[in-house]
């Protein structure tokens, strides 16, 4: 996978704010701690392992002109990846400055930055053969829109791929070491999981990294429509 250098870290720092860093984990990836560095690339790597997976397994062969949207696309650092798998990538997120420096940076010309507020005027309906979360759905106060969303952008053979954080012992402890303070997510890992379920997608697969039981800091979740 390829890594957004240093260098482009540091500039995307310069015209965000402190919190929005944060949410988009510069910081982590930035960190002098080479722990935490190793534990804030290794969930995305993971997540883009799974993506090409899925365009690898035999399966979806038939995902032709394919298109995939990453919701709450942060920094951008999944774009990549899913430029080299699809022919058409959409990135989205409030701030949008750091994606589109990533964007001309590695001059990803099949990937366009959609401010959030536009999305539901620019994507069509079952247009989307995939969906990523990373990171991003225990912000959402009420996620029941954005899934219902969701559902109506992505065609009947399409996949929800998330990452999710487990707000368990292990990752508050590595949030306070990271030099994170306070609380800002709305739900944990087991609770989104549920709602998706609940809002009519079917699991596909569940993988929890580093580890099983409390040694989960992230669950990397695919889900199918129902």
């Amino acid at each position: 996978m390829r890594r957004i250098p240093v260098y482009l870290l540091k500039q995307m720092q310069s015209v965000l704010t402190g919190h929005v860093q944060e949410e988009m984990a510069i910081p982590s990836y930035l960190h002098p701690n080479p722990v935490m560095r190793w534990m804030a690339w290794r969930r995305v790597e993971l997540l883009a392992d799974h993506l090409r997976r899925m365009y690898s397994c035999k399966k979806n062969h038939a995902w032709t002109q394919s298109s995939i949207l990453d919701f709450g696309c942060g920094s951008g650092v999944m774009l990549g990846e899913a430029s080299q798998c699809a022919e058409r990538v959409y990135g989205s997120d409030v701030f949008i400055d750091a994606a589109l420096m990533l964007v001309n940076e590695w001059d990803l010309e099949n990937v366009t930055i959609i401010p959030s507020q536009d999305l539901i005027t620019t994507l069509s309906q079952e247009s989307l053969d995939v969906i990523i979360a990373g990171e991003v759905l225990e912000h959402i106060n009420d996620i029941r829109q954005t899934l219902l969303f969701f559902r109506t952008r992505l065609k009947l053979t399409g996949r929800l791929l998330v990452s999710l954080p487990t707000e368990g012992m292990l990752y508050r402890f590595g949030r306070r070491l990271a030099g994170f303070h306070g609380h800002y997510h709305l739900a944990d890992a087991k609770l989104i999981h549920n709602q998706i379920l609940s809002s009519g997608f079917k699991l596909e697969s569940l993988n929890k990294t580093p580890g099983p039981g409390a040694f989960a800091i992230y669950w990397i979740v695919e889900y199918s429509l129902g």
